[in-house]
Protein backbone atom coordinates (compact mmCIF):
# COMPACT_ATOMS: atom_id res chain seq x y z
CA UNK A 1 0.00 0.00 0.00
CA UNK A 2 2.93 2.24 0.89
CA UNK A 3 5.00 1.59 -1.81
CA UNK A 4 3.25 3.20 -5.20
CA UNK A 5 2.38 6.45 -3.20
CA UNK A 6 6.32 7.06 -2.36
CA UNK A 7 7.31 5.92 -5.89
CA UNK A 8 4.76 8.54 -7.63
CA UNK A 9 6.26 10.85 -5.17
CA UNK A 10 9.19 10.43 -6.29
CA UNK A 11 8.80 10.41 -9.66
CA UNK A 12 6.30 13.36 -9.44
CA UNK A 13 9.77 15.14 -7.74
CA UNK A 14 11.94 13.82 -11.14
CA UNK A 15 9.47 15.52 -13.13
CA UNK A 16 9.59 18.67 -11.45
CA UNK A 17 13.42 18.91 -11.47
CA UNK A 18 13.14 18.40 -15.38
CA UNK A 19 10.71 21.27 -16.01
CA UNK A 20 13.07 23.42 -13.93
CA UNK A 21 16.08 22.58 -15.78
CA UNK A 22 14.24 22.68 -19.07
CA UNK A 23 13.90 26.59 -18.04
CA UNK A 24 17.43 26.99 -16.38
CA UNK A 25 19.67 25.17 -19.49
CA UNK A 26 18.80 27.50 -22.01
CA UNK A 27 19.53 30.75 -20.52
CA UNK A 28 22.80 29.16 -19.32
CA UNK A 29 23.52 27.55 -22.73
CA UNK A 30 22.96 31.72 -23.94
CA UNK A 31 24.86 32.74 -21.04
CA UNK A 32 28.19 30.32 -21.59
CA UNK A 33 28.05 31.05 -25.19
CA UNK A 34 28.35 34.97 -24.84
CA UNK A 35 31.33 34.16 -22.14
CA UNK A 36 32.82 31.70 -24.20
CA UNK A 37 35.71 34.52 -25.39
CA UNK A 38 37.34 34.32 -21.64
CA UNK A 39 38.96 31.06 -22.31
CA UNK A 40 39.28 27.65 -22.60
CA UNK A 41 39.34 27.24 -18.85
CA UNK A 42 36.45 29.33 -18.74
CA UNK A 43 34.56 26.39 -21.33
CA UNK A 44 35.64 23.23 -19.25
CA UNK A 45 33.89 24.84 -16.34
CA UNK A 46 30.95 25.89 -17.41
CA UNK A 47 31.10 22.58 -19.13
CA UNK A 48 31.34 20.84 -15.79
CA UNK A 49 28.71 22.76 -14.20
CA UNK A 50 26.55 22.13 -16.54
CA UNK A 51 27.07 18.55 -16.48
CA UNK A 52 26.49 18.88 -12.47
CA UNK A 53 23.36 20.61 -13.03
CA UNK A 54 21.76 18.22 -15.92
CA UNK A 55 22.31 15.35 -13.94
CA UNK A 56 21.63 16.36 -10.34
CA UNK A 57 18.30 14.86 -10.46
CA UNK A 58 19.96 11.42 -11.09
CA UNK A 59 21.46 10.83 -7.54
CA UNK A 60 20.01 13.58 -4.96
CA UNK A 61 16.38 12.41 -5.10
CA UNK A 62 17.19 8.72 -3.89
CA UNK A 63 20.42 9.89 -2.11
CA UNK A 64 17.51 12.29 0.11
CA UNK A 65 14.85 9.27 0.51
CA UNK A 66 17.63 6.51 1.34
CA UNK A 67 19.74 8.70 3.79
CA UNK A 68 15.84 9.38 5.39
CA UNK A 69 15.68 6.00 5.84
CA UNK A 70 19.02 5.68 7.24
CA UNK A 71 18.29 8.24 10.02
CA UNK A 72 15.23 6.85 10.96
CA UNK A 73 16.21 3.53 11.24
CA UNK A 74 19.14 4.72 13.21
CA UNK A 75 17.12 6.54 15.79
CA UNK A 76 14.78 3.79 16.38
CA UNK A 77 17.74 1.57 16.92
CA UNK A 78 18.79 3.76 19.23
CA UNK A 79 14.95 3.76 20.87
CA UNK A 80 14.76 0.11 21.33
CA UNK A 81 18.41 0.17 23.22
CA UNK A 82 17.39 3.09 25.63
CA UNK A 83 19.19 5.52 24.10
CA UNK A 84 18.78 8.83 22.52
CA UNK A 85 21.28 11.34 20.75
CA UNK A 86 22.45 14.66 22.45
CA UNK A 87 22.15 17.36 19.79
CA UNK A 88 24.15 19.40 21.92
CA UNK A 89 27.46 17.28 23.45
CA UNK A 90 26.93 15.09 20.22
CA UNK A 91 27.16 11.91 21.81
CA UNK A 92 24.27 9.28 22.77
CA UNK A 93 23.05 9.35 26.37
CA UNK A 94 20.56 6.97 27.92
CA UNK A 95 16.63 7.77 27.99
CA UNK A 96 13.67 6.01 29.33
CA UNK A 97 10.77 5.20 26.55
CA UNK A 98 7.13 4.56 27.50
CA UNK A 99 4.94 1.71 26.14
CA UNK A 100 3.47 3.76 23.78
CA UNK A 101 6.59 5.43 22.47
CA UNK A 102 8.32 1.84 21.93
CA UNK A 103 5.46 0.03 19.85
CA UNK A 104 4.94 3.15 17.44
CA UNK A 105 9.08 2.68 17.28
CA UNK A 106 8.64 -0.69 16.26
CA UNK A 107 5.94 -0.24 13.82
CA UNK A 108 8.08 2.46 11.94
CA UNK A 109 11.39 0.32 12.37
CA UNK A 110 9.18 -3.02 10.74
CA UNK A 111 8.19 -0.40 7.81
CA UNK A 112 11.50 1.27 7.18
CA UNK A 113 13.30 -2.01 7.34
CA UNK A 114 11.16 -3.75 4.59
CA UNK A 115 11.16 -0.87 2.42
CA UNK A 116 14.79 -0.48 2.81
CA UNK A 117 15.81 -3.12 0.06
CA UNK A 118 13.74 -1.87 -2.70
CA UNK A 119 15.44 1.45 -2.16
CA UNK A 120 18.66 0.77 -1.38
CA UNK A 121 18.49 -0.61 -5.26
CA UNK A 122 17.69 2.53 -6.65
CA UNK A 123 20.14 4.08 -4.21
CA UNK A 124 23.07 1.91 -5.79
CA UNK A 125 22.19 2.44 -9.34
CA UNK A 126 21.55 5.87 -9.11
CA UNK A 127 24.80 5.83 -7.00
CA UNK A 128 26.86 4.73 -9.47
CA UNK A 129 25.67 6.75 -12.28
CA UNK A 130 26.99 9.46 -10.09
CA UNK A 131 30.24 7.96 -9.29
CA UNK A 132 30.61 8.18 -13.68
CA UNK A 133 29.57 12.14 -13.74
CA UNK A 134 31.93 12.48 -10.83
CA UNK A 135 34.46 10.78 -12.70
CA UNK A 136 33.81 13.02 -15.43
CA UNK A 137 34.01 16.45 -13.79
CA UNK A 138 37.20 15.20 -11.89
CA UNK A 139 38.76 15.05 -15.42
CA UNK A 140 37.46 18.11 -16.76
CA UNK A 141 39.20 19.85 -13.48
CA UNK A 142 42.22 18.33 -13.93
CA UNK A 143 42.39 19.47 -17.85
CA UNK A 144 41.56 22.95 -16.19
CA UNK A 145 44.72 22.96 -13.58
CA UNK A 146 46.89 21.93 -16.49
CA UNK A 147 45.97 24.41 -18.16
CA UNK A 148 46.23 26.60 -15.52
CA UNK A 149 49.91 25.60 -14.41
CA UNK A 150 51.34 24.91 -17.55
CA UNK A 151 54.41 26.97 -18.35
CA UNK A 152 53.37 27.40 -21.92
CA UNK A 153 55.65 31.08 -22.28
CA UNK A 154 58.86 28.88 -20.77
CA UNK A 155 58.01 25.67 -22.44
CA UNK A 156 57.92 28.43 -26.31
CA UNK A 157 60.99 30.04 -24.94
CA UNK A 158 62.59 26.68 -24.91
CA UNK A 159 61.51 25.72 -28.42
CA UNK A 160 62.14 28.81 -30.20
CA UNK A 161 65.26 30.68 -28.19
CA UNK A 162 66.67 27.88 -25.98
CA UNK A 163 69.74 30.16 -25.51
CA UNK A 164 67.12 32.19 -23.36
CA UNK A 165 67.08 29.71 -20.43
CA UNK A 166 70.49 28.55 -20.13
CA UNK A 167 71.37 25.62 -17.80
CA UNK A 168 74.74 26.26 -17.55
CA UNK A 169 78.02 26.83 -19.99
CA UNK A 170 80.16 24.43 -22.30
CA UNK A 171 83.43 24.56 -24.26
CA UNK A 172 84.56 23.28 -27.41
CA UNK A 173 87.83 23.14 -28.36
CA UNK A 174 88.52 25.04 -31.82
CA UNK A 175 92.11 24.34 -32.40
CA UNK A 176 94.42 21.71 -30.97
CA UNK A 177 97.89 21.90 -32.60
CA UNK A 178 100.71 21.92 -30.99
CA UNK A 179 102.82 25.62 -30.83
CA UNK A 180 99.75 27.53 -31.51
CA UNK A 181 97.33 29.05 -28.28
CA UNK A 182 94.14 26.95 -27.10
CA UNK A 183 91.22 28.81 -28.61
CA UNK A 184 88.08 27.99 -26.70
CA UNK A 185 84.64 28.38 -27.78
CA UNK A 186 82.05 29.34 -25.11
CA UNK A 187 78.37 27.51 -25.62
CA UNK A 188 75.49 28.11 -23.86
CA UNK A 189 74.12 24.70 -22.75
CA UNK A 190 69.96 25.05 -22.89
CA UNK A 191 67.83 24.17 -19.67
CA UNK A 192 65.96 20.72 -20.35
CA UNK A 193 62.46 20.48 -20.72
CA UNK A 194 61.90 18.31 -17.75
CA UNK A 195 63.82 21.39 -15.84
CA UNK A 196 61.77 23.44 -17.23
CA UNK A 197 58.39 21.86 -16.14
CA UNK A 198 59.82 21.54 -13.09
CA UNK A 199 61.64 24.94 -12.29
CA UNK A 200 58.51 26.89 -13.82
CA UNK A 201 55.42 24.92 -13.22
CA UNK A 202 53.23 27.14 -10.96
CA UNK A 203 51.84 25.79 -8.11
CA UNK A 204 48.14 25.08 -7.47
CA UNK A 205 45.42 24.25 -4.32
CA UNK A 206 45.98 20.61 -4.01
CA UNK A 207 42.46 19.51 -3.01
CA UNK A 208 42.40 16.63 0.16
CA UNK A 209 41.46 13.31 -1.17
CA UNK A 210 38.79 11.39 0.67
CA UNK A 211 40.00 7.24 1.23
CA UNK A 212 38.36 4.56 -0.34
CA UNK A 213 37.11 3.54 3.36
CA UNK A 214 35.37 7.31 3.87
CA UNK A 215 34.23 6.98 0.27
CA UNK A 216 32.55 3.63 0.99
CA UNK A 217 31.00 5.43 4.23
CA UNK A 218 29.59 7.88 2.45
CA UNK A 219 27.78 5.36 0.35
CA UNK A 220 26.50 3.53 2.97
CA UNK A 221 25.20 6.21 5.06
CA UNK A 222 23.59 8.12 1.98
CA UNK A 223 25.88 11.07 2.46
CA UNK A 224 26.91 13.18 -0.63
CA UNK A 225 29.72 12.11 -2.51
CA UNK A 226 31.45 15.20 -4.07
CA UNK A 227 34.23 15.40 -6.45
CA UNK A 228 35.72 18.49 -4.63
CA UNK A 229 36.84 19.89 -1.36
CA UNK A 230 36.93 23.29 0.27
CA UNK A 231 40.46 24.63 -0.85
CA UNK A 232 42.41 25.12 2.47
CA UNK A 233 46.05 24.17 2.10
CA UNK A 234 48.18 25.31 -0.80
CA UNK A 235 51.58 22.92 -1.89
CA UNK A 236 54.07 23.06 -4.83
Amino acid sequence: MKTPRVDELIWVGWNVCINIMNYIIPVKFHVSSSLACLGLTFALSVLSDMVALLTFHIYFLFMGLYCLKIYGLSSLWRLFRGKKWNVLRQRVDSCSYDMDQLFIGTLLFTILLFLLPTTAMYYLVFTLLRLVVVLFQRLIHLAVDLLNSFPLFAMGLRVCRPYRLAEGVKFRVLCEEEGTPLHLMMEINPIKVSAVLQYYWTPTYRDPRDSWMALCKKQLVGELIYQWKHRTTKTD
